[in-house]
């Protein structure tokens, strides 16, 4: 079975820096994947909560000025475990359970401990980093015209007239885009792949059923207005993904059974036709439809009332600080925050690092904390 794009299927690679070949610069799975299959439990739904935590501003940024993206990825059969958790963690400060609580007010000791009980969950963490110190404005502005092109490189891959003027419109009004903005989008659309690529193969191995529909929730920061970036993702991000899914197709598990997941399917012979053209060994194939996972049910919504939201705001503002190396305990940090992600492909970060700069090598500090998280993070293939 085979992946490919948003009206069609795909799974993305795992992103390095750009200056590496691809569309973010991300490296190839490696052919002939893993992992062997199990269980069907009975959950039904998947909940997909987004937050982040940094200003991703270029202008003044200090080094290690780290931005993140995080997702929590949790069946909707856990919520009562999450939302226990999260209250009785607000309790100890004596918040209701309708306040959110932040990373700053809870002591380091309490914050481990919330994160050791997450972990005997089944939900798990994706997340995404960048340096905003390395993210110069005219480096990015230059990374957006490229992508721009690769955008409009697309056009005439596209069926129909529609599509076509549709990713006409999104290639023009990219570079428009101010720096700060297509940085965090360029997480986002990234954190939303690393789903497809490492979110699904986990769960269908462990909880297959919880694929029968899919529930996004992403922070929203003003509840009244449209914010500029809310903006921009949904005008950029259906054709960014759908580009990217393009440009790099990707396997499913051979041996997993996605039947769950038929509504989310394009069966044998239904891939569009463009796709066939360009990849022809998929004329046959099976793919997961990226559209309808991503359209299924998204939502930008306020984190107050979402307690799987919150969540994910301490976990991106945990990595953020141990990134930064700000804890009192940095090392347990890292290897609690890692426990929490799943493993990357040949074992390399957990968290997708971003940089638009070519001289973007961690420093030896951020690297030992890395190796910490890559050390204690979840295998990707189960363990009978």
């Amino acid at each position: 079975m085979h992946g490919c794009t948003l009206d069609h299927p795909s799974h993305a690679r795992s992103v390095e820096h750009s200056s590496q070949s691809g569309f973010w610069g991300v490296p190839d799975w490696p052919p002939g994947s893993l992992l062997i299959c199990c269980i069907v439990g009975n959950f039904n739904q998947m909940e997909i909560f987004i937050d982040e935590a940094g200003t991703f501003a270029l202008n003044g940024a200090q080094p290690s000025s780290w931005c993140t993206v995080a997702a929590y990825i949790s069946p909707e059969t856990e919520k009562k475990k999450y939302t226990a958790a999260l209250k009785r963690l607000k309790l100890t400060y004596k918040k209701s359970i309708n306040d959110e609580i932040k990373l700053k007010e809870i002591d380091e000791s309490d914050y481990f401990g919330f994160l050791t009980e997450l972990s005997k969950f089944k939900g798990v963490f994706l997340c995404v980093a960048t340096d905003s110190y390395l993210n110069k404005a005219d480096e990015v502005k230059a990374h957006q015209k490229v992508l721009a092109a690769k955008v409009f490189a697309n056009v005439d891959k596209m069926l129909h007239e529609n599509g076509k003027a549709a990713v006409l419109n999104v290639a023009s009004q990219l570079e428009k885009v101010p720096p700060q903005l297509y940085i965090q989008l360029r997480c986002q659309i990234q954190l939303m792949h690393s789903f497809i690529e490492r979110g699904i193969p986990y769960f269908i191995q462990r909880q297959p059923s919880s694929f029968k529909t899919f529930r996004w929730r992403v922070d929203q920061k003003d509840p009244v207005n449209k914010t500029n970036y809310e903006d921009v993702f949904e005008k950029f991000s259906p054709t960014l993904l759908q580009a990217l899914s393009i440009e790099k197709p990707a396997p499913m598990l051979n041996w997993c059974d996605y039947r769950p997941m038929k509504n989310f399917l394009f069966k044998k012979g239904d891939l569009p036709e463009y796709l066939v053209k360009t990849n022809p060994d998929l004329v046959e194939a099976e793919g997961l439809n990226i559209g309808k996972i991503i359209r299924d049910d998204i939502q930008f919504v306020e984190s107050k009332s979402f307690g799987g939201i919150q969540i994910a705001d301490l976990f991106a503002s945990g990595v953020r600080r141990c990134l930064r190396s700000e804890f009192n305990d940095n090392d347990t940090a890292a290897t609690l925050l890692g426990s929490l992600m799943i493993c990357n492909i040949n074992r390399t970060s957990p968290i997708n690092l971003i940089s638009i700069a070519d001289n973007s090598a961690l420093d030896s500090q951020t690297s030992m904390l890395i190796k910490k998280m890559i050390e204690s993070c979840k295998p990707m293939r189960k363990i009978n």
